[in-house]
């Protein structure tokens, strides 16, 4: 009976058509703003990566499209979004069930939720026997609207061994302009990878820049930087160069240089950041700081691992999706809000509070575009209970600055009747520097000259060499209330030329040391000028009543 209604569901399938959409990955302008004084010189990981892009599809093969009548539960994918699984706890959302197969491989599309804060896909993907409990992939995910247009998103997935597939959400910003829209959802080439290691003959004792060729998965060469700290540390600075590896390659590469002890386990530095864009989209840098009896101890060996790609199915799996938002717009709560937050940012208003069962979403307008709200950690009590958020930048020229909190499972109809506060901590104030003020490099040598200066208020001490006929310049401050140096520059007649940050810090983690390096540097003294400077007051913390009207 059950398989009489599942051929029933498929002869009412809906046809597949196959878009075939391009576009350009613009990797090479991220890099040139990290190079040519962006202001975000703290990196910060992009979660869209996974959604990246290739042109083209390599062949369209035939699919069929079936329907699903089971639901799992979600409860793992979802354990750092908790208003999404609060929503799918409480049944809400709309129930999809469409399945699309390929080669074998079978993507399904269980639950939609749509509100208006967010767009979250729950999906699985069957990858047949070959590819059980591997590591899977995809060259594109994406979600299309009516216009063939992409909107942007990201994806997370885990495997599930007890169901024997992966289990995934795709998640974007974008809110349905109409109770009920068309979309498609797709994803392109299902890639398998397996993390592969190779030795490197690093020397921690040489602190030449070390050069280690691999030649082998797209990884043409490994450079490693090494640059004392302080008496007890010492900072690696590797660089990974790729050759004949496009984008959503290189991304799934995601390449780390290893120390290993006596036992082949990993030692950790005590910073580790990796997947910086290098000086061109064909590298990638990552930084890591160990202490020196951890690099010279005996049996200690170094290696660098990588995701290796050793099969791929090419083809879309792609199905059509009405999608309403019927299902959670009646427990929406819209607020219009004239609040200003002079203790926040001077001319900041929230304008704006947007309630959904899933997310609660804060729109603060400023005065300036691209304006930074100082804080760093963000929390909305909501009566009794505290619900955890972070900043979302608009990437258009916006004055606008959105702060999401992931909801928990509450009653929204007495929202009005309950105590709301919005509790901002570890201010870090950014300043711009002056084109008035200049520091005097003078001497320059491969020998290190040490310069202090005052520069806002702040004592700073300065070092400064050359290294491979490279002027590297750092900076630091024994006041922790001096958050460091965002970036240098200096004026070659015509135009700044910014150097490369080495160092890359985290806004407020404490650390103020900086360091950049100018490449091909010949003259024996240079004029240097200050792009931005931050201090900290990590200590800080307001509370910002929020009142909503009567209803």
């Amino acid at each position: 009976m059950e398989d009489e209604k599942i051929r029933e569901a498929i002869k009412k399938a809906p046809s597949v058509t196959y878009p075939d959409f391009d576009l350009m990955w613009n990797k090479i302008e991220q890099n040139k703003e990290w190079q040519q004084g962006s202001k975000m010189r703290w990196f910060q990981r992009n979660n869209l990566s996974k959604a990246a892009v290739i042109t083209g599809i390599s062949a369209v093969m035939i699919s069929t499209p079936v329907y699903a009548a089971i639901h799992y539960n979600w409860t793992d994918v979802l354990s750092h979004k908790a208003g999404i699984h609060s929503v799918w706890e409480q049944g809400l959302g709309q129930t999809i069930d469409q399945s699309v197969s390929n080669h074998g491989i079978t993507l399904t599309v269980d639950t939609a939720f749509s509100d208006e804060n967010r767009t979250v896909l729950l999906y699985t993907l069957n990858p047949g026997t070959s590819y059980k409990e591997e590591t899977l992939s995809y060259d594109k995910v994406e979600l299309l609207n009516s216009d063939g247009q992409i909107i942007p998103g990201n994806y997370y997935q885990r495997w599930n061994a007890e169901i024997g597939k992966y289990q995934g959400y795709f998640e974007t910003d974008y809110v349905l302009n109409h109770k009920r829209e068309n979309l498609r959802f797709s994803i392109t080439n299902v890639v398998l990878t397996e993390k592969t290691e190779v030795p490197l003959s690093y020397n921690p004792a040489n602190q030449e820049t070390q050069t280690f060729e691999v030649k082998k998965d797209g990884i043409s060469t490994v450079r490693i930087e090494t640059f004392e700290q302080s008496e007890k540390d010492t900072l690696l600075n590797t660089t990974v160069h790729f050759e004949g590896l496009d984008q959503p390659q290189r991304e799934r590469t995601w390449t780390t240089f290893n120390v290993l002890d006596t036992n082949n386990s990993i030692v950790r530095g005590s910073k580790n950041v990796y997947g910086i864009p290098g000086a061109s989209s064909e590298e990638t840098v990552s930084e890591q700081i160990y202490t020196k009896k951890q690099l010279i101890a005996d049996g200690t060996h170094f290696t660098l691992s990588y995701e290796r790609e050793t099969g791929r199915t090419s083809g879309e799996w792609g199905m059509d999706l009405t999608l309403s938002k019927s299902e959670l717009e009646n427990s929406t709560i819209r607020e219009k809000l004239d609040l200003p937050v002079p203790e926040m940012l001077e001319g900041s208003k929230i304008t704006e509070m947007i309630v959904t069962p899933s997310e609660v979403r804060l729109i603060i307008t400023n005065q300036e575009k691209y304006a930074h709200l100082p804080f760093i950690d963000y929390e909305l009590e909501i009566g009794e209970k505290q619900l955890t958020g972070g900043i979302n930048y608009h990437t258009n020229p916006s004055k606008k600055t959105e702060l999401r909190f992931e909801m928990m499972h509450m009653d929204l109809t007495s929202l009005h009747e309950q105590p709301i506060s919005l509790t901002a901590k570890k201010r870090v104030d950014e300043h711009k520097g002056s084109e008035k003020t200049s520091i005097r490099l003078s001497n320059i040598s491969t020998k290190p000259q040490h310069l202090q200066t005052k520069y806002g208020g702040y004592t700073v001490d300065w070092t400064y060499y050359l290294k491979d006929e490279q002027l590297y310049v750092e900076s630091s401050s024994q006041d922790p209330t001096f958050g460091g140096i965002n970036q240098t520059y200096y004026y070659d007649g015509k135009e700044k030329i910014y150097g490369k940050p080495v160092i890359v810090n985290f806004r407020g983690e404490g650390n103020n040391k900086s360091m950049d390096v100018y490449e091909n540097f010949a003259p024996d003294q240079l004029d240097i000028f200050v792009y931005m400077y931050t201090v900290d007051h990590l200590n800080e913390k307001i509370t910002i009543p929020i009142n909503l009207k009567d209803q």
